[in-house]
């Protein structure tokens, strides 16, 4: 039986992750990379890098890491991979630090789908005594929102609802809507299909929108546009629609982001 190689197998993975977010599936495909260094050849490095820019088309950080991996210099991607762990590393705890003052003084967060930036700031503001509830809405089984959900509840209050509640978890004049985002471009950004639709209500209603991303999601406009223009489709029955939507940054009020 043919050893599959370790290189390929961790793109791959990382490739054809639908369950985890966009730092999520970084994080393990960087940790998976650095464990077998000794066993990288630069064919596969190039291959693999082929494989998750094709498998992950929406995601600015992973087409980061696919560009890096692309070039063909594995002792700089090697270097790269290593200053980049440290990062992640740090990266939860300071989302938390930096979204803080936003929701110190409110009662309770709404947000949708699954993000693991989001579950950083919610994580640590519990972790600082903050007792509000959270609402996790999710259009579609495809976006996780549930999973997120079942992470929050081991820290506190949370429901888990289809969008279709989201005027009834907007009823609080001092909730914050926050969200994450795969890509941030200059005046717009892209994360799950009816991110819009929830801050258009949010604005309507004078709530507080906050989006929570690190700078390794930033790209320029064009580039935010062309990754919204390849998401996959989610597909029920004879019925399909994007996953994700590009979404104007007019929408939101605060940028929460790390300092490094």
């Amino acid at each position: 039986m043919a050893t599959i190689d370790p290189v390929l197998k961790a793109f791959d993975a990382a490739a054809n992750d639908r369950r985890r977010g966009a730092t999520e599936i970084e994080r393990a495909l960087v940790a998976s990379l650095l464990r077998c260094r000794g066993k990288w050849r630069e064919a596969n490095v190039i291959r693999g890098a082929g494989i998750l820019a094709d498998g992950q088309p929406t995601m600015a950080n992973l087409r980061s890491l696919a560009h890096r991996a692309a070039d063909g210099d594995l002792a700089r991607f090697e270097a790269w991979l290593d200053e980049r762990s440290r990062e992640l590393a740090r990266l939860e705890e300071l989302l938390a630090a930096a979204a803080w003052p936003l929701l110190e003084g409110a009662s309770g967060v709404v947000t949708i789908s699954r993000s693991s930036a989001v579950a950083a700031a919610v994580e640590g503001a519990r972790g600082r005594g903050w007792r509000g509830t959270v609402t996790v809405l999710d259009g579609t089984s495809a976006g996780g929102g549930r999973d997120l959900a079942v992470r929050l509840r081991e820290t506190g209050a949370v429901e888990s609802l289809p969008d279709a509640f989201a005027a009834a978890a907007l009823g609080s004049p001092d909730v914050v809507v926050m969200t994450g985002a795969d890509t941030v471009g200059e005046s717009l950004f892209v994360n799950a299909t009816g991110t819009r639709l929830l801050l258009e209500l949010a604005r309507a209603r004078g709530r507080l929108t906050a989006l929570v991303a690190d700078s390794g999601k930033d790209v320029d406009d064009a580039a935010a546009f062309a990754l919204s223009e390849r998401s996959p489709m989610y597909v029920d029955g004879d019925r399909q629609w994007p996953l994700f939507e590009a979404v104007p940054l007019t929408l939101v009020d605060r940028r929460v982001r790390e300092s490094l």
